[in-house]
């Protein structure tokens, strides 16, 4: 008996100084061990990372950063790297550059110039010195100034964490939140696809990395399609290589017959997939259709039971049904939880989860968040889902 009162005791005092061997860590450094991937430089208690751009906006070079990058655009385009500075702790939420910098989580260190010779073999040194040999291009849409675009690449870059050297292209997308500025916006981010075309063109033709990802969201969509326009001029581009790996459209704010009509041959010609995106619930893109008169292609109710309901998104159901190898669909509205549910593409863990595994042609149903779906047709597209 006596034996038995004592081994509780004894047996609490081992599991106790077990436990005060195991490493507790503090909870601001339990991230340090994340993010390991994406290439960046330590200093101080900050990552830094490295991002090229590329800008058709116009710099005022007598202003100081960031007012020199005008909301306008410029002749001709300008180059450069932004080292941006993160805090390790950095964690997938709102995306609110301002508070970010304010609160120094994230914030713009440099922005310098290079020319176009000296950039260029820059970017080429280090895509070939990559794992991948890669590079990811992005593009963001409407409203925020080159400072926060490069905050929100950054931000976007350090969470996907994926080793591969990092290439914004900005466009002056920085208008007036009103009708009347979105639309300058919008007409700025077509003109401003004719720059993004020529930089693809130039990229593809002297550095040709091995693996080429272009990732567009919300009106930076729109430039990307503009930019393949142009880049289908050239006939040395229109043949059977297949120059980009993948062109990934989030939230995507372009016309539905101007992609129907325009894009699919430039997609045939240039890229080997397409990944794009979709939501039913997308408030941002329901008011740009009010503003357009015409539906977006990023707000699609796909999820279909009944024909009436096919005739919805019959036009980009049609398109994959041509491009079935070529076009993926995803419909985010089950985790669509963002800003005027729009901003998913930096608010939600589980694109994040899908987008990295689409990017690395990981299967699509290794991703624990997504199931299929077919259409009464049989077409086939993915849903997201959260743990929820």
């Amino acid at each position: 008996m006596l034996l038995r009162k004592l081994s509780l005791p004894i047996l609490c005092l081992i599991f106790l100084t077990g436990c005060s061997s195991i490493p507790f860590q503090r909870q601001e450094s339990l991230y340090t061990g994340l993010y390991k991937r994406i290439p960046y430089k330590v200093e101080g208690t900050y990552r830094v990372l490295d991002v090229f751009y590329a800008t058709s906006r116009k710099i005022d070079n007598n202003t100081r950063f960031p007012k020199s990058f005008r909301p306008e655009l410029g002749e001709k385009m300008a180059y450069g790297i932004v080292n941006v500075k993160i805090d390790p702790a950095l964690r997938i939420g709102k995306m609110l550059p301002n508070w970010y910098k304010k609160r120094n989580l994230l914030g713009v260190q440099e922005a310098g110039f290079l020319q176009e010779d000296i950039f260029m073999k820059e970017l080429s040194n280090t895509i070939n010195t990559s794992p991948h040999k890669s590079l990811l291009i992005v593009v963001f849409g409407y409203k925020d100034n080159f400072e926060y675009i490069a905050i929100e690449t950054a931000y976007f870059a350090y969470l996907l964490d994926v080793n591969t050297p990092v290439l914004l292209f900005d466009w002056p997308g920085d208008q007036p939140v009103t009708p009347w500025g979105y639309l300058k916006a919008q007409s700025l981010a077509k003109d401003s696809g004719k720059y993004l075309g020529n930089l693809l063109t130039k990229i593809i033709r002297e550095v040709k990395p091995e693996k080429l990802w272009i990732k567009g969201s919300s009106l930076g969509s729109q430039v990307i399609c503009n930019a393949f326009e142009e880049m289908y001029k050239h006939e040395d581009l229109r043949d059977a290589d297949l120059e980009i790996d993948h062109v990934i459209f989030a939230a995507p704010d372009v016309g539905e017959k101007e992609f129907d009509e325009n894009f699919k041959n430039e997609i045939t010609a240039f890229s080997k997939r397409l990944t794009t995106y979709v939501s039913s619930n997308d408030e941002a893109l329901l008011m740009s259709g009010f503003i357009n008169g015409e539906k977006k292609l990023g707000r699609q109710k796909i999820r279909v039971k009944k024909q009436d309901q096919l005739n919805e998104a019959k036009d980009i159901l049609y398109l994959k049904s041509l491009l079935s190898d070529k076009i993926a669909l995803v419909d985010v509205t089950p985790i669509n939880e963002a800003s005027y549910k729009h901003g998913y593409y930096f608010e939600a863990p589980e694109f994040f989860d899908d987008l990295y595994l689409r990017i690395l042609d990981e299967q699509p149903h290794t991703n624990r968040h997504l199931y299929l779906l077919k259409t009464k047709d049989d077409i086939d597209y993915w849903v997201l889902r959260s743990d929820g």
